[in-house]
Parts: structure tokens; C-alpha cells; sequence
């Protein structure tokens, strides 16, 4: 194992104390600020401040968890940048001496820097590697185990998805070779445990969904809850470390799936044939049917106020316009800023949005002079097709953690579930623009012929899937009040989404900036009909 790849030309650090005493170790403490954890954390995939200046970096806590003879930390890590929100960190740490009979096994990953415990040399690595932490971790979870800290308490919570034959499940432990922006165990190839690199203060929305949908509504296409992590403090707003779900098996995302399929639609339109296959329409409906079922389950609870459906109020609709407004101008500016990289095509749709800006205002305005009388209830929040899993005969939804630029306040506010919708149809558009736009296939195909092609596939999956929903969903005027209110909304989420993807283009894709363009253009179209 080649060590010195690890430790560089940073000296082991000594600690004269034993490990269970590290929080004691105000020195050692500060020398691994100063001189480790950033250095390991920069090479890592989930943290998100390698770009940015560091102003400091200092542990906020070491929260204990006993582990067979030894003791691991889960150290909170809080960062402040020369510009920015500052962030705060998890990072699970435990020591392992040279002579640890496992310690060649272990991923060079886990490597974090060459120490010395009371004469004993050895390694300080991140925990997740642990065996002693995995197999600790998954008994905790099944034990709903309380850990006392200095202040407060880690609490382990288990979920209704835990069969009850898996209590040495935590034997059984995997560590997938992910880039992903958290990480992950899997334990007995049947759970799926998330550790929340970067926290916020307050329980994550994907425990709180997850939970609900499992053991309050009923629906079962998604990965059930199992389990979870949190740190509570008396006062202070609990924070979540980590949560295991059901592992579940997938053929692929839906954005591959639906990839799949636009190939045969590609091959036929490049022979100047227009043809969707009858499976096509038939896996939309699905999902459409899906999503309405996730609704329905979000719909149900009259109880617990953190999940009970409610009406359309002052507060929510001020919050919304300035939410609305503050997204157009932000997009607006960006746009501006970046008007020089565009091509010609994508400057076309650039100018009939700029110009749209004050038709876009008034139509986010008339939010507060219509009397509404829909439901608002908790959404998945970021829901497309990358969220959805095909099974190879049915969906599960992922990942509801909401969208990535909102607070986690924010991620729980109760929206119309014509919001999720909204997300869907707009990524149906994704996929069929990518695929027509981007494909060697249709280069040098002239580029009108192009956009009425994209633009008839999806104005036929989208009526597929919408009526699928609708369909599943039953009496609308229960949920959405009228079909011109729920004709509005789904137009004012469609327009707000559209708005929200050129902030992404722009930073990450140029080339595909004209997608949203036109997906925005789209919606000016069908708002002149609330117009005349």
C-alpha cells in the first residue's frame, strides 16, 4: 500500500493522549485544521468549496461513537470562504494502528494522514472504511440507540423498511465506487445508507418524505425508509447526518430510459418517417399514474401539520411573487452577461425573452389576483426524469431531497403538486431537444425541421402523461378548484421552471441554453390565451 501517496511531505502527527481523549486535545485539534482536513477534503467529490478561497476551517464539534474497543468521531467541520455562505462538514474519523489485522483491505480512500497514538503508529482514516463504524452503525439504527454528547445527543431511528430477519445485516457492508456528493453504504446488498456530507440545520426533506411515504402514506414506489441519523440539542434545530433506505434494483434512470426509446424516434425521423412506438405512450401513462399516486399519498394526512394539505393564503402567495420575481431578474442579468457566447439561434430566443420580461412579470403577478382555491401540499420538489428509476415494468422516485439553490426552510414549503408536473413535462422537453439537437445523427438536418419534430413528440407525450395524472388524480375541482386555475398554475410552475434551468445552462452548458428558451416561449404562447 503506497502510504506515502497519503501523508505527502506532512510529518505524522503525535498524540500523547489516548484516542478516546482527542476532544481534550486542543493542539492536535488545531493541527489537524491547519493541516489535514482541508488538504483530504479537497480530493473528495462531496465537497462542494473546492473552488472557493478558504478563510478558515475550524472543528465546530467531535461527536462520539463507541465502536468494539475503540471510539470513532463524527467531526463537524465549519468553513468560511473569502466569499459565500459559509458551510458546514461531516467527516466520520477513527484511528487504526499498523498492526490492525484488516488495515491492508481497506480502500486507499480511507487513507486520511500517517498518526501516532501514545507510541503507537497507525493511521487516521475516514470511518465510513471502518468496519467497526459500519457494523456499529447499522446496530444503533436497529437498536434505536441514543448516544449521550457533551451536549445533546446522536439519535439513531428505525424505520419501518427493516425486515425483521436483518438485525446482523450490518456484517454485510459495501462501499460503492461512486463520485457522488454524499456517500454511501450499502449493507447486505439490501440497504442503503446515506451519509449527508454537507449539513444544514434542520431534518433533511428526504428523511422526512421518505418517512412519510413509507409509514403515513402508503405509496410504495419508492425506496421505503429505513433509518435514520440525527443530532438534537435542546432549543436547537436537529440536524441530519445520515439515512438508510431500501436498495432497489433499476435497469436505468428515466432520462436513459427515455433515451432509449427517442433512438427509434431518431432513426425513423432521420428516414423522414414521424413514429412513437404504443410502449411508449404506455410507460408515460405509467409514470404519470405514478406521480398522481405520490400526490395522493402526500394528500392524505389530516394530522400532522408538517404534511397536511392547505389552501392558497396571503403569506404563501407574497412569498411566492417575490420568489418569482426575484428569480426573473436573477436570470435576466445572467443572460445579459452572457449574451456574447450565444449562437445565432440561441440570441433569437435570447431577445423574445428579454423582451417577454414585463408579459413574464404580469403573469407571475396575476398569482395574487386570482382567488384560488387549490391545495397546496409537500412536493418532491425536483422531480424529473433522472429522479424516476425504471424497474423494466414500473418506476420507483428517488432522491427527495428538493431543489439544489433552495434552503432547506424552503424545500418544505407546500407548493401545488402541479409544481412536480411542471418539473416532469419539462424534462420530457429535455430529452427530446438533447437527443434531436445534439445527436450526430441529425447534423446538417435543417434546424426548423428539427424543433417541429421536438415539438410534436412532446406535445404527444406530454398529453399522454398529463392525462394519465389528471385521470389518477379524480375530482380535480377537490384538488385544483377549476380547469382554468389548474390550467394557470401549471403554467405559471412550467414558466417558473423554465426560468430556474437558464441559470444552469449558463453556468454549466451554453450550448444548451435555447432548450429552456424555448421552453419559455412555449408558455408565452399559451399565456396569451389568459390574455385575450
Amino acid at each position: 500500500m503506497a502510504k506515502t501517496n497519503v501523508i505527502g511531505r506532512i510529518n505524522a502527527l503525535s498524540l500523547n493522549k489516548p484516542w478516546a481523549a482527542l476532544s481534550q486535545d486542543k493542539k492536535a485539534i488545531a493541527w489537524l485544521e491547519e493541516n489535514v482536513f482541508y488538504e483530504y477534503m479537497r480530493k473528495c467529490r462531496w465537497f462542494a468549496g473546492k473552488a472557493r478561497m478558504i478563510k478558515f476551517l475550524k472543528v465546530q464539534q467531535l461527536l462520539t461513537m463507541p465502536i468494539d474497543d475503540s471510539v470513532a468521531y463524527l467531526v463537524i467541520l465549519h468553513i468560511g470562504y473569502t466569499y459565500g455562505d459559509e458551510e458546514k462538514y461531516a467527516m466520520p474519523i477513527s484511528f487504526l494502528p499498523d498492526d490492525y489485522d484488516l488495515i491492508r483491505q481497506l480502500n486507499p480512500k480511507a487513507f486520511i494522514h500517517k498518526i501516532v497514538v501514545e507510541g503507537k503508529p497507525g493511521w487516521l482514516i475516514d470511518a465510513i472504511y471502518d468496519f467497526r463504524f459500519q457494523t456499529e452503525l447499522f446496530k444503533n439504527i436497529w437498536d434505536n440507540a441514543s448516544t449521550k454528547q457533551e451536549q445533546g445527543a446522536l439519535n439513531y431511528h428505525h424505520g419501518k423498511g427493516l425486515a425483521l430477519t436483518d438485525e446482523d445485516m450490518g456484517y454485510l457492508c459495501v462501499i460503492p465506487d461512486l463520485e457522488q456528493s454524499n456517500s454511501s453504504l450499502i449493507f447486505g446488498n439490501k440497504y442503503f445508507f446515506k451519509l449527508y456530507r454537507k449539513l444544514f440545520r434542520e431534518i433533511n426533506p428526504e428523511v422526512e418524505m421518505l418517512q412519510f411515504l413509507t409509514e403515513t402514506g402508503g405509496f410504495k414506489n419508492i425506496p421505503a425508509y429505513c433509518g435514520s441519523l440525527v443530532y438534537e440539542r435542546p432549543g436547537i434545530p436537529p440536524v441530519t447526518l445520515g439515512l438508510m433506505m431500501q436498495k432497489v434494483a433499476s435497469k436505468s434512470d428515466s432520462w436513459v430510459a427515455t433515451g432509449d426509446d427517442l433512438n427509434d424516434f431518431l432513426f425513423f425521423f432521420v428516414d423522414k418517417h414521424f413514429s412513437i412506438h404504443d410502449q411508449v405512450f404506455e410507460k408515460v401513462e405509467l409514470l404519470g399514474k405514478r406521480t398522481a399516486e405520490m400526490h395522493l399519498a402526500l394528500l392524505s394526512e389530516n394530522e400532522d401539520e408538517a404534511f397536511k394539505p392547505e389552501r392558497y393564503n396571503a403569506d404563501y402567495v407574497k412569498w411566492l411573487q417575490e420568489s418569482l420575481a426575484k428569480l426573473l431578474n436573477k436570470r435576466i442579468t445572467l443572460l445579459n452577461e452572457n449574451y456574447s457566447r450565444l449562437d445565432k439561434n440561441a440570441r433569437d430566443l435570447a431577445d423574445d425573452f428579454i423582451r417577454s420580461e414585463n408579459i413574464i412579470k404580469n403573469f407571475f403577478e396575476k398569482i395574487a389576483s386570482n382567488d384560488l382555491k387549490s391545495l397546496r401540499i409537500r412536493i418532491h420538489g425536483d422531480y424529473h426524469l433522472g429522479q424516476v428509476l425504471f424497474t423494466g415494468t414500473d418506476y420507483l422516485v428517488i432522491d427527495f431531497e428538493g431543489e439544489p439553490e433552495s434552503s432547506i426552510a424552503d424545500r418544505k414549503i407546500k407548493h401545488s403538486p402541479l409544481k412536480d408536473v411542471a418539473g416532469m413535462i419539462r424534462s420530457f422537453h429535455y430529452a427530446v431537444c438533447a437527443k434531436l439537437y445534439f445527436s450526430e445523427e441529425t447534423r446538417g438536418i435543417d434546424p426548423l425541421r428539427l424543433q417541429k419534430a421536438a415539438d410534436r413528440w412532446y406535445r404527444l407525450i406530454t398529453d399522454a402523461y398529463i392525462d394519465a395524472y389528471m385521470h389518477t388524480m379524480g375530482d380535480i375541482s377537490a384538488i385544483f378548484g377549476n380547469r382554468t386555475e389548474l390550467n394557470f398554475l401549471l403554467q405559471l410552475h412550467l414558466l417558473e421552471k423554465a426560468v430556474y434551468e437558464l441559470g444552469y445552462e449558463l453556468n454549466g452548458r451554453p450550448d444548451w441554453i435555447r432548450i429552456p428558451l424555448k421552453g419559455i416561449q412555449q408558455v408565452l404562447f399559451e399565456i396569451e390565451k389568459f390574455n385575450s
